[in-house]
């Protein structure tokens, strides 16, 4: 397949994943709204931007860095794998160890659960990082327009039957924490990494 093909194949999926993925957000959110208060989407937007500033410390530039890198080998991939697995693991924790904090910081007792149950999806962001990038890397963006839509409406939907039955601001929880985990279960079928007790500095 020539440059030109592989160009108007990715940005053909590309579109479908962000234009459809657009359309299914607003329905859901516009069924959400009617069966939700206005301070349950201010609980979770609060928690959104604190998720969002810890993400940004998860890459360091990872991600980016594998795409570009041609010569990386398995076993340097499954060191990075390794590192993320650790850096996760300690970035969740300090949110979920954070969250009490700030609840108490926004006088907002249900904001406290909110983040230690998202404080997963932080942790699975950066388990998501070395297979995202080798996905990218290998331009299958088919892959990554077909499982967003899939995890998009399954968590809407589920997401809307909470809301339905009552459980309130934490029926938005569910949709980016089914996205996370189930991103990385699409993920490590595609490119199962292995974790290292040892981690080489060098791929590092």
């Amino acid at each position: 397949m020539s440059i030109k093909q592989e160009m108007i194949k990715g940005v053909f999926w590309t579109a479908i994943q962000k234009y459809s993925g657009l359309v299914i957000q607003i329905i859901v959110t516009a069924v959400l709204a009617r069966l939700l208060t206005p301070e349950d989407f201010g609980v979770i937007a609060v928690s959104t931007v604190l998720i969002a500033f810890f993400t940004l410390f998860t890459d360091m530039g990872i991600g980016p860095a594998i795409i570009q890198k041609q010569d990386l080998t398995k076993d340097d991939l499954n060191s990075i794998f390794s590192f993320t697995i650790l850096g996760g693991i300690v970035l969740a924790l300090i949110f979920f160890i954070a969250s009490s904090p700030i609840g108490n910081f926004y006088k907002e007792n249900s904001l406290i659960l909110i983040c230690q149950i998202l404080s997963i999806n932080l942790l699975f962001a950066a388990w998501n990082i070395v297979p995202n990038a080798l996905i990218n890397k290998n331009k299958r963006f088919k892959f990554i327009a077909k499982r967003t839509l899939i995890l998009q409406l399954i968590s809407g939907i589920i997401s809307i039957i909470a809301a339905y039955n009552g459980l309130g601001v934490y029926s938005l929880v569910i949709p980016p924490i089914i996205t996370s985990t189930g991103v990385f279960y699409f993920n490590y079928k595609e490119y199962p990494l292995k974790l290292n007790t040892k981690i080489k500095i060098s791929a590092l």
